[in-house]
């Protein structure tokens, strides 16, 4: 019987693939069904260790990706919290940095706009970064140059919650009047939204993002952890208070 295994083994291991068919015909019809029990067998009794060395394997794999993908995070967040006039909310010198990258035209973005809103009225030590990153659009690629726009006159924040939290179209007309509603001087908007800087800036964010893993919005950073995804306050909250603690 373990003849007849060890030579169905070594078949498989010795012979190419296109060899097997033609070497299987040297075994009996009665070798054949020994070797599929034995076969069988081994699998019944090693099938939960085959399974255990796999999810090992793919938790170390996915441990490494984590932790490949922090540190691309972490040095990105290095690249940019320090930047003048970088559009954020918070506190400017808050120890713990959090960073949302996102699109006006994303219905989870829009849901994430309270789950920020929260962190910062809880979170006396956190700045929020924001990365503009229209994907989904004209309109998204608009409403992304009038909040950068805004950001000029020192209005970053208080415009693009307006902006978000604005039921249907976000027209040309809807812009200018959220930009007048939020205390904007809308005629210099209109012009600074144009500028070829804004343009390279918007192309830079969504080229940065997906070098560090961000390929939909939205998207976060906190300390060194990245976040493809929506997360609700609570966990941001909680990934903030290890952060701390490093």
């Amino acid at each position: 019987m373990t003849r007849f295994f060890l030579a169905a083994l070594t078949a498989l291991a010795i012979f190419p693939l296109t060899s097997v068919d033609a070497k299987a015909q040297e075994f009996t019809e009665a070798q054949k069904a020994e070797i599929k029990k034995m076969f069988d067998e081994y699998l019944l009794e090693s099938g939960a260790n085959i399974l255990k060395s796999v999810n090992t394997y793919q938790a170390k794999m996915e441990e490494q990706d984590r932790i490949e993908a922090g540190k691309k995070a972490q040095g990105f967040v290095e690249k940019i919290e320090n930047e003048k006039n970088f559009p954020m909310a918070g506190n400017p010198k808050g120890e713990i940095t959090l960073v949302e990258f996102f699109d006006y035209n994303c219905g989870y973005c829009h849901k994430a706009l309270e789950e920020i809103q929260t962190v910062i009225k809880d979170e006396k030590d956190v700045k929020v970064l924001f990365m503009d990153m229209p994907i989904l659009g004209a309109y998204s690629l608009e409403a992304a140059k009038w909040s950068l726009a805004a950001n000029k006159q020192g209005k970053y924040f208080e415009f693009h919650q307006a902006v978000l939290s604005h039921n249907g179209e976000r027209t040309e007309d809807v812009l200018k009047k959220i930009a007048k509603d939020v205390g904007l001087d809308v005629d210099k908007l209109m012009k600074d939204k144009d500028d070829e800087e804004i343009a390279k800036t918007l192309e830079d964010n969504i080229a940065q993002a997906g070098e560090i893993g961000i390929r939909g919005t939205p998207g976060f950073i906190i300390g060194d952890q990245l976040f493809p995804g929506y997360i609700p306050a609570d966990q941001m909250k909680q990934v903030i208070a290890e952060a701390r603690k490093k």
